[in-house]
């Protein structure tokens, strides 16, 4: 039988010439079994994570403008952030704009991800409210028409792939450190750069 540190050897040895979608179901992985290791082998899975968290960020793509900020895939994240991570997936639910039917449910791994999806799905030059709110780890969305009829929701569930544009990853990584303001700016007239 196959013992943890040996699996958790095997992950890193994978790593090195894994994708970013390999290294983020590798860190799923990890997350999943990292309740049940003992001390030593929690530490090593600590230090996987930050690892694979790495590999995945030189991954990302660079902006064409010197002036822009790069793309992150996950936010630096401290020791004591990591343990407190769960698998999250995320629902994006999208309604109808006449009578607020419920129109699709999409499930994906990531908020930024369910962000895309909401901006790709939407008329964003008509005028809309969003509210969005980043608590325990977890991102919240919501874009209403004027009126309050709820157009799309994106929300955390308890257990998928799109290609973020880098404004939505940006804004995402804003909300996570406090400023919602740049998350507002994805629902007007934007993303002209696509």
């Amino acid at each position: 039988m196959t013992s943890i540190a040996d699996t958790l050897r095997a992950i890193e040895a994978r790593a090195e010439r894994a994708i970013v979608q390999e290294l983020r179901l590798m860190t799923q992985e990890i997350l999943a079994m990292r309740t049940m290791l003992v001390l030593e082998d929690r530490s090593h899975a600590d230090a996987l994570l930050l690892k694979l968290d790495r590999l995945a960020q030189d991954q990302m793509v660079t902006p064409a403008s010197k002036s822009d900020t790069p793309v992150l895939l996950m936010p630096d994240l401290r020791l004591d952030e990591i343990q407190a991570l769960e698998p999250v997936v995320y629902k994006v639910f999208f309604y109808d704009r006449a009578c607020g039917d419920l129109e699709d449910v999409v499930t994906l791994d990531a908020f930024d991800t369910g962000v895309q999806w909401v901006c790709d799905r939407l008329d964003t030059r008509t005028d809309c409210v969003v509210e969005a709110s980043w608590t325990n780890g977890r991102g919240a969305l919501k874009v209403l028409t004027p009126n309050g009829t709820v157009l799309a929701s994106v929300n955390a569930a308890d257990d998928v792939d799109v290609a973020v544009h880098p404004v939505v990853s940006n804004a995402c990584h804003a909300l996570q450190s406090g400023d919602a303001s740049r998350i507002g700016q994805l629902f007007g007239l934007m993303l002209k750069v696509a």
